[in-house]
């Protein structure tokens, strides 16, 4: 037989005969199992086995479950645990399957497998990062059956990472109420998981031993106060307990048969009312109200914890996030810098994106808040931003690009900055006890993570997400990238340029979270697995509309090499381009065209990709700003200004980019010098060149 180690090549069947002849030869010795774990180890190596291996725990736990469960087989593994010759999860996957259903029959062996959980279960951070992760959780997703189970398509590891967090808590809390004789109050009156094992349990000559008897009743006993003191451990861990929660929202069916096994646990259960560290009341308000849950332990402020916890402690006002008199104090500075930016008196010299990065930080530190409640501040911040629009009282006062700006295009900048900093950094040896100094990128972070899950709990502020009238386009398009996508029908950028939202078979409307979703994609932030969000999109279609035009001046054509025609000029104006590509092709022909083409593309850049281009807007401003500073000839002598050549372009540039919004939306970026601003739009920009030059020296970059 031949078998796939983790990590890839074909190894043959003797090196798995091998791990049992290793094992069985230990055993008799009496082994030290750190000297097992060592030889094991070479041997694997020797053979070319990555590890940790999946084959390799497949042939541990078959092992000693059951006909070898002696303890130094335990300590065996134990070992191959420590020294990650196996996956931790996908370990506790195989003894969950196994071990649970024979719990009575094996009361030492349930009680080491709940000790194992308590070391593993919750040291989730090293594991996501480590190699082969997808492999693993595949593995695990077939040993529990967690598609047939929740009904949820693994298309990523972090689903399965989600459904085997809940799997392992509920099959706790089966085992415990089918130990106290509560399972069958329950409506289904049975657990969705194996709890009792296939063959008749039959004691043998032990079960008329009476002090054995007895002694295996107390260890079920103390076996089930300690399972559901693990239950609530998982409830109130800082990672798990958000995990649970993301299953909360997506799998709402589940949650509320977990619920009710919940209650009734706290409402009847003998081993709650013996346990010393969890009572009825607090497990029962522990799945009441997770947000409560998850800001358990913000308060925490020691030097000894601050690490852990400015990386995963939460928010203690979620709930209160929400606009109005009501929301949280802790987001006001920020409130405060959103607004003051909007001022439209002034022009800050300083990128947005750079003073938004360094106050989150050091918002998130101070008040002790989890990456995960510190993005949905930062969301919930802009969206008031964009809500508080409003006419101006007097003067010149940026009004709603300015504000559909910070929230599309420099908070996912800012978020983008936040991850790449976290996946690029060095990893915390004392946490994972690893040898690699430096991440990878082998996976998503903390941080990546906690942006999806912001993004997701993001959807219950609806009254922040309706969009102003002149995006509801946009965002009805972006409802409808999601719907077609998850209908699976393949369309094209133009299919969008010229279809109207009225044609689409069924509403497809949406609201200002579809067009973050779309800028964080954009940015590879998120994913297309976002278009799967519980509620994110009304249904499917079964097919798309006949009556759209096979092709109209846009984008898509333009790209496929469609010449500059005054429809297609306007095409072009009037939408933003879509990717960084579309523009580069503008810029070229700004760059070396002909004066009529040159003239088309700077009208091109200073549209719709400037101010709504959100996904792109950054680059259209660097475009301009290096179209109007351009290089001096090889032959220009000095005798004249090599400007003046440029003068018709470097006037619809300036003319383009005048408005006050559009002074406002560079200075977002950082890409104005607000001493020679006022001055240069005072003057006639035809007959001024020469400024140009002046701004851009000055310039922030």
């Amino acid at each position: 037989m031949v078998v796939t180690a983790a990590g890839g090549g074909g190894v043959g069947g003797g090196v798995w005969d091998s791990v049992v002849e290793i094992t069985k030869v230990a055993q008799s010795k009496g082994s030290d199992p750190l000297l097992w774990a060592v030889q094991l180890s070479s041997n694997l190596n020797s053979a070319g086995v990555n590890l940790p291996s999946v084959e390799v725990a497949h042939v541990l736990v078959s092992y000693i479950c059951w006909d070898n469960n002696v303890p130094i087989l335990w300590k065996f593994l134990e070992k191959a645990l420590m020294l990650r010759i196996v996956p931790p999860l996908l370990v506790l996957a195989l003894l969950s399957e196994r071990v649970i259903p024979s719990r009575r029959l094996q009361p030492a062996a349930y009680r080491l497998y709940m000790e194992l959980l308590k070391r593993y279960a919750f040291t989730l951070k090293c594991q996501i990062h480590g190699p082969d992760y997808q492999k693993v959780m595949k593995s695990i997703d077939a040993v529990l059956h967690l598609f047939e189970n929740f009904g949820l398509p693994a298309t990523e590891p972090g689903i399965l990472v989600v459904e085997f967090i809940f799997s392992i808590v509920w099959q706790l809390l089966d085992a415990s109420l089918d130990d106290e004789g509560l399972l069958e109050l329950t409506p289904e009156m049975k657990s969705r998981w194996p709890t009792k094992p296939l063959e008749m349990e039959i004691d043998g000559c032990n079960g008329f031993d009476e002090e054995r008897t007895e002694y295996h009743q107390r260890l079920q006993n103390m076996n089930t106060v300690m399972a559901v003191e693990i239950i609530g451990q998982f409830l109130q861990n800082k990672v798990t307990s958000r995990i649970i929660y993301v299953a909360r929202r997506n799998l709402p069916t589940h949650w509320v048969g977990f619920t009710q096994r919940i209650q009734l646990l706290g409402a009847n259960s003998s081993a709650l009312r013996n346990s010393k560290i969890l009572t009825s009341e607090a497990i029962l308000q522990l799945v009441s109200d997770t947000r409560t849950v998850l800001s358990r332990e913000c308060k925490t402020s020691s030097p000894k914890n601050f690490h852990a916890v400015i990386t995963f402690g939460p928010l203690p006002c979620s709930a209160s996030l929400c606009h109005g008199a009501s929301r949280s104090t802790l987001w006001l500075p920020l409130d405060l810098f959103l607004e003051n930016v909007m001022d439209g008196y002034q022009v800050n010299p300083t990128s947005a994106i750079e003073v938004i990065t360094g106050l989150i930080k050091t918002l998130q530190a101070i008040n002790g808040t989890s990456w995960h409640d510190t993005f949905l501040g930062l969301w919930i911040a802009a969206l008031r931003l964009v809500q508080r629009e409003r006419d101006p009282i007097e003067g010149p006062m940026p009004r709603l690009d300015p504000r559909l700006c910070i929230l599309l295009s420099i908070t996912p900048l800012v978020i983008a900055d936040l991850i790449d900093e976290e996946e690029a950094a060095p990893i915390d040896e004392t946490e994972c006890g690893s040898t690699n100094h430096w991440k990878e990128n082998k996976g998503p972070g903390e941080r990546r993570n906690d942006l999806v899950s912001s993004l997701q709990v993001l959807g219950d502020y609806q009254g922040l997400l309706t969009p102003p009238q002149s995006v509801v386009s946009a965002a009805n398009q972006a409802a409808a990238k999601a719907m077609l996508f998850l209908s699976g029908i393949s369309v094209g950028s133009a299919y969008f340029e010229c279809i109207n939202m009225k044609d689409m078979p069924i509403n497809c409307s949406g609201n200002l979270r579809h067009l973050i979703v779309e800028a964080c994609i954009a940015r590879n932030l998120l994913d297309t697995s976002a278009y799967f969000w519980l509620g994110y999109v009304n249904g499917r279609i079964d097919q798309i509309p006949h009556s759209v035009p096979t092709q109209l001046p846009g984008w898509s054509s333009f790209m496929k090499g469609a010449a500059f025609t005054p429809i297609m000029i306007n095409a072009l104006v009037s939408s933003p381009a879509s990717s960084l590509a579309e523009l580069e092709k503008v810029f070229e022909i700004a760059f070396k065209g002909s004066e009529d083409e040159k003239i088309s593309a700077a009208t091109i850049l200073c549209g719709a990709s400037l101010i709504r281009g959100w996904n792109v807007q950054e680059h259209a401003i660097q475009f301009i700003t290096r179209l109007l500073s351009p290089p001096a000839p090889a032959d220009c002598d000095g005798s004249y200004s090599h400007l003046i050549g440029y003068a018709p372009m470097l006037n619809v540039l300036i003319v383009g980019i005048a408005t006050v919004d559009c002074v406002q939306i560079f200075s977002l970026h950082g890409l104005v010098a607000y001493p020679m601003l006022s001055y240069l739009l005072l003057l006639d920009p035809i007959d001024t060149p020469a400024m140009v030059v002046i701004w851009f020296k000055l310039k922030v970059l």
